[in-house]
């Protein structure tokens, strides 16, 4: 008889050991999967109960004049997942501000008015906690008599050049006795279009905000803000599950903004993209750019703050120039309305190295601008720049926000002739917005009905006065009819209108207290008549009007409210 192989011999006992080591496999994953449900399980119970809200609500509107601006008094959610959640509501101006006291109240005491970016917005903290406030809390303990009122207007991702407007729409009108601008790390680069456009993602010849641009003779002027920005180049989309997992998960969320703040918020490949896109759109681009290596953290984050002038290229040394231009035109408004002005240079400007404080300081102080340095004031109450912040976030928390108030109160102590020797010049003209305001309401409507409709121009403009909240949830239907189906697009012919629907928030403008303006731009073809009106998934529609839109039929508009 043959004898049989070693091979055949364990041939019997093998799939045993592998039937052993697979259910060992088994079980260590179920244990594994079971563990992972566990924690999942726990840290959404743990977040659910901790957190009071999940989703950001910061509904913005645009402004022809002002830019991006915060929706009247629209309430606000917002949070980094991870250190706070504040609920708050915008001013009727349009800012995450008290409402503003009145014109001449402000001018007859010593006003203070504040802007800046999203450290002036502080959605971190509530409005009770904010700069302006506490300072305006600190003053009436120490400084009585100088009857000191206050004010903020900022809004993020905003610099200088984009704040002008918020001074020149706004803040002028409280003739404040000292404007204070708030000076963060990104201004340098939020002041330079080319590297605004660049690190959002968006053409720098379409900012949504005012901005500045070179003249054929070099000389810098302002832009008014661009109504339509365009993406410069497509952000790379997350895996459709994440983003599932990330929505309706609060842990997941958790998790996903822990990522962020370990790892950072460096820009990606589509950084260099731009920057390719612009240098090949033409030779200013590309020379300005010569020279631009996005690789290290030092020169994609905030190389003003890390490198030496030798080492600085042209379009950031080209930055240094907008934000000395914006200074001097900060200078010369303040010159005109009889204010003081002060730069209060955040902690941020001096938690990694003095660079960015000193480029700053050499800008400011050769044109008589002090700069109030808040770092050094933070180390002086014993205290490091990180106390200042949120661990997760370097905005302010309430602290950083007392520490700039006391910072900007000593400098006011030192020098109170800003508010008990200062001229008072005339009262500027009335607020662009407010007057624009004031001429549609005053004229006769196409159509009355729940929101009155004008019709100026090439807009519709929708008008409530007196309106709350409730008036513009509901979402706005439009429905455009031309004179010539062929106008339309071919994909709305078929229906032999065009369909603008709209959100009141996306299409609001600035307007008094209790009363709602949105205007929506017409298309160019000739419009025989257009239907419009209000409507809920829930009710259906709330209102409706129709009218034609030649002017000799203005006065023929049909209107009605529906139940």
């Amino acid at each position: 008889m043959k004898p049989q192989s070693p091979v055949l011999e364990c041939a019997g006992p093998a799939p045993v050991r592998v039937r052993r080591a697979l259910r060992l496999i088994g079980w260590n994953a179920l244990i594994l999967i079971a563990g992972l449900a566990l924690i999942g399980a726990v840290g959404e119970a743990h977040w659910r109960l901790r957190a009071p809200f999940m989703e950001r609500v910061v509904p913005k509107i645009w402004s022809p004049t002002a830019g991006r601006l915060h929706a009247p008094k629209a309430e606000t959610r917002f949070t980094n997942y991870l250190d706070f959640w504040v609920e708050s509501r915008a001013n009727s101006l349009g800012f995450m501000d008290r409402e503003p006291i009145g014109v001449e109240r402000a001018a007859a005491s010593c006003h203070v008015t504040v802007i800046g970016d999203s450290f002036v917005q502080a959605l971190q903290v509530p409005i009770a906690d904010k700069l302006h406030v506490r300072l305006e809390e600190l003053a009436a303990r120490d400084l009585p008599h100088l009857d000191v009122t206050t004010s903020a207007f900022g809004v993020n991702a905003t610099g200088q050049v984009s704040q002008l407007a918020y001074y020149d729409e706004f803040a002028r009108h409280f003739r404040p006795a000292l404007v204070a601008l708030v000076f963060v790390p990104n201004d340098f680069k939020d002041n330079s279009p080319i590297l605004a456009g660049l690190y959002r993602g968006i053409d720098p010849d379409r900012l949504r905000d005012m901005s500045a641009a070179r003249a054929a003779d070099g000389a810098i002027m302002l832009r008014s803000p661009h109504p339509e920005a365009s993406l410069l180049i497509e952000r790379r989309a997350r895996a459709s599950a994440a983003v599932w997992l990330v929505g309706v998960s609060f842990f997941a969320r958790w998790l996903d903004a822990k990522t962020d703040a370990v790892h950072g918020l460096l820009p990606g490949p589509e950084l260099i993209a731009g920057a390719e896109l612009l240098s090949r759109r033409s030779p200013r681009y590309a020379a300005l750019l010569d020279g631009w290596r996005p690789t290290t953290r030092e020169s994609i984050y905030e190389p003003l703050l890390f490198l030496p002038t030798r080492d600085l290229p042209a379009v950031h040394k080209d930055a240094l120039d907008f934000t000395a231009f914006a200074l001097d035109q900060f200078r010369e408004r303040a010159h005109r309305d009889g204010a003081a002005l002060v730069v209060l240079s955040t902690h941020a400007m001096r938690s990694r190295g003095d660079i960015g404080f000193d480029r700053l300081a050499a800008l400011a102080e050769p044109r008589g601008i002090p700069v109030i340095d808040q770092h050094g004031h933070i180390l002086q109450q014993g205290a490091g720049w990180r106390d200042a912040q949120w661990p997760h976030d370097e905005h302010w928390n309430a602290a950083g926000h007392q520490w700039a108030a006391e910072a900007l109160l000593e400098w006011l102590k030192r020098n109170q002739g800003v508010c008990t020797a200062r001229r008072r010049p005339a009262p500027p003209p009335r607020p662009a917005w407010l007057r624009d305001y004031e001429s549609i309401a005053s004229g006769e409507p196409a159509a009355r009905s729940v929101f009155d409709v004008h019709l100026r121009g090439n807009a519709l403009s929708y008008v409530k006065s007196p309106c709350g909240a409730e008036d513009a949830r509901a979402r706005f239907f439009l429905h455009v009819f031309p004179e010539d189906a062929e106008s339309l697009p071919a994909v709305r012919r078929r229906h032999g209108f065009d369909n603008l629907d709209f959100d009141y928030h996306a299409f609001a403008a600035p307007a008094p207290a209790a009363r709602c303006i949105a205007t929506r731009t017409l298309p160019g073809y000739p419009i025989a008549r257009v239907r419009t009106g209000q409507f809920t998934p829930d009710d259906g529609r709330v209102w409706l009007a129709e009218f034609p839109v030649g002017t000799a039929a203005m006065g023929d508009a049909t209107h009605g409210a529906l139940p």
